[in-house]
């Protein structure tokens, strides 16, 4: 019998960046990941302007939450991220926030499936949205980190009972490429980084955890980046 294909998602929105998707993708793909794109529409637009088709629609992807092993959630500058935070008028989360709160806390009927949810920059606003964060720690870019505090306090302020969350680093000079947190109350795995070339660091980290840190190191020769370990 074939050994099962491990799987990833990457969930992605108009004007996400690519870089935040590109670094931890090329990691996974190097470990023999197969990677998949989650979207509202059937072609998303970066911010860069690069065109990505979906593989699957956030209802799909709703019913296939046990096909994958983690979930890439990038950033992107505040203009396209900060709406997506939002409630409607009936105090409902926008669809990527949605998805991503299931991923993090719906186990499926298995009950016993790691998971693992990867922010990338900005990318942690989502997860704040979502309660993914809250009672963890968790990093973001370092010019971000007001921003993250506020998308915490305002899900503090409409779930009581919410823990917050501690966000590193407490100042602005100090480096955190990325934090894990471990896993949440569900047993997912929550990894949060800084920006862009961090969530490559992250992901690194991701794999040494199921395959070994020699697995990671080889990797990053691979495709010439220097792992900040943590």
């Amino acid at each position: 019998m074939s050994p099962v294909q491990k799987k990833a998602l990457v969930v992605i929105f108009p004007g996400f960046n690519i870089l935040d998707v590109s670094g931890p993708v090329s990691v996974l793909f190097n470990s023999d990941f197969a990677v998949s794109y989650a979207a509202k529409d059937e072609l998303t637009t970066s911010q860069e302007n690069m065109i990505v088709r979906r593989n699957i629609s956030f209802a799909e992807a709703k019913l296939r939450m046990d096909d994958y092993e983690i979930l890439i959630v990038p950033g992107s500058r505040p203009t396209s991220t900060l709406p997506l935070l939002q409630t409607d008028e009936n105090d409902r989360s926008s669809e990527i926030i949605d998805f991503i709160s299931g991923f993090a806390s719906d186990l499926g009927h298995n009950g016993v499936r790691q998971r693992t949810v990867l922010s990338v920059c900005i990318g942690a606003y989502f997860l704040a949205a979502a309660g993914v964060l809250d009672g963890l720690v968790a990093t973001t870019h370092r010019l971000a980190v007001p921003g993250l505090r506020i998308a915490v306090a305002n899900y503090v302020e409409r779930h009581p009972g919410a823990k917050g969350t501690k966000i590193v680093p407490e100042s602005p000079s100090d480096l955190v490429p990325y934090m894990d947190a471990g896993r949440n109350p569900s047993g997912v795995r929550v990894i949060t980084s800084g920006p862009m070339v961090h969530g490559i660091d992250a992901a690194l980290h991701f794999v040494s955890l199921s395959a070994g840190r020699s697995v990671s190191v080889e990797i990053a020769e691979l495709i010439g980046h220097h792992w900040r370990e943590m």
